[in-house]
């Protein structure tokens, strides 16, 4: 039996291959004696610390959006919950020490290096799956979020968890509580980054066009559903006792259509404020969110044509092989733009040679539709594709595993050719 096949040893080297780079970052990080680093990593710290002081996931922030450029507000629902608490536990524990937490988003990332392995096998094959795994393990992108504190590497291992959940159940014959589990993490990772509320409903269509038997899979959709309610449901409620009114995700929805569709928005990272402020001045944060909702909506039915304009720039930008390098450096940028594009290549010949097991990978196919029409609407970075980029992997290793193997039987047809020509010449 190849190490491969053996159960559990394959994982355990990988989660292993997978720590060992992660940690080094971190200790790198920690020997340049680098703190915070990023936009938001600030912010899920000072969410984390409000937490533990009493005070409930509150933070100032709105600085310069009123009339009066000293006021600022607090913000009770800005960020998605579920990182900060996260944050809050391990600061519980080992005090303000980001290195504490560093080590956990590490574990975190190489965790989810084996669960794209049960992706992988549940899609194909256990070769695949390893390969699938050893590929995640040293992807540069995901070693590098590792050492950030922001939601890619957490919402990167609840989103995997949940798509090795459904597979499972997919397989399953009797397997209502994987559905349901299945639900469960997705609502998790929603709560981790609020992009992903969306995908529950869309991975009940999945379950309703996979499943041959609609009686039951009627079923298993509303299992998935009913997961990922129970998750989500505290936050609802919280939200409505906090704000008074339903609030899906965060209240940072609005500002970001508004500040990716406006005169001046550029698709991307490009944050600003409005440069009329005196009508957001008195409004509570739901209702600076709503605001900022009408004004996105208004801008886009006025600007059809901008708006498309900028809808292909976001899906330029979304799909770009390298992130821009004056924002990450050129070394950085040209990195990643060598790691991601042999990866995108292979996916995309993994996914043509996939079409037999359509029902399973549509699942995959429904995922990178769903971020890519998303950050169309609303902000698009290199960034935000880390969540999908392991099944980026796992294609890209089916594609592999393919082209080896016929690059291999040509190999052993031209040599049985050989043998044949020498056995004539004898």
């Amino acid at each position: 039996m190849s190490w491969w096949q053996t159960r559990g040893r394959a994982e355990l080297v990988v989660f292993a291959v997978a720590l060992v780079p992660r940690l080094l970052w971190v200790g790198y990080i920690e020997h340049q004696g680098r703190g915070l680093f990023g936009p938001d990593a600030p912010s899920y710290d000072a969410l984390a610390l409000s937490l533990l002081e009493g005070h409930g996931l509150a933070k100032q922030d709105y600085g310069g959006l009123f009339t009066d450029p000293g006021e600022s507000l607090t913000v009770r629902s800005f960020r998605p919950p579920l990182l900060p608490a996260v944050l809050a536990g391990i600061y519980g524990v080992a005090g303000h020490r980001l290195w504490a937490a560093r080590v956990v988003m590490a574990v975190l990332g190489a965790g989810t290096c084996v669960v794209v392995m049960a992706v992988a096998r549940r899609l194909f094959d256990r070769r695949t799956a390893v390969l699938a795994g050893l590929l995640t393990a040293v992807y540069p992108k995901l070693v590098y979020y590792a050492g950030m504190l922001v939601t890619e590497t957490m919402c990167t291992y609840l989103l995997a968890v949940a798509v090795a959940l459904l597979l499972a159940a997919w397989q399953a014959e009797a397997g209502w509580s994987r559905w349901l589990a299945g639900g469960v993490a997705l609502g998790l990772a929603a709560l981790t980054r609020s992009s992903l509320l969306l995908f529950a409903p869309v991975a009940a269509l999945w379950v309703l066009v996979a499943r041959s038997r609609r009686r039951r899979a009627l079923w298993e959709a509303a299992l998935v559903l009913v997961g990922f309610a129970v998750v989500m449901t505290p936050w609802w409620v919280r939200n409505y006792r906090v704000h008074g009114r339903f609030v899906a995700a965060t209240t940072e929805g609005g500002y970001t259509l508004w500040v990716t569709n406006n005169p001046r928005a550029d698709g991307g990272g490009h944050c600003f404020l409005p440069e009329q402020t005196g009508e957001f001045d008195g409004l509570t944060e739901a209702e600076i969110d709503r605001l900022f909702w009408r004004k996105g909506m208004a801008w886009i039915r006025t600007h059809p044509g901008e708006f498309l304009r900028l809808v292909g720039a976001k899906l330029v930008r979304f799909w770009r092989l390298w992130p821009h390098a004056e924002h990450v450096g050129t070394a950085t940028a040209v990195v990643a733009g060598v790691t991601f594009a042999p990866v995108l290549l292979l996916a995309l010949w993994g996914l043509a040679r996939a079409r037999s097991r359509w029902r399973p990978v549509l699942l995959l196919i429904l995922l990178f539709g769903y971020y890519t029409a998303l950050h169309a609407v609303f902000m698009a970075i290199t960034r935000y594709r880390v969540p999908i980029v392991p099944y980026l992997i796992v294609l890209a290793a089916w594609g592999a595993v393919d082209v080896w193997g016929r690059v291999r039987g040509r190999r052993e047809e031209e040599d049985d050719g050989d043998a044949d020509e020498g056995m004539s010449d004898g």
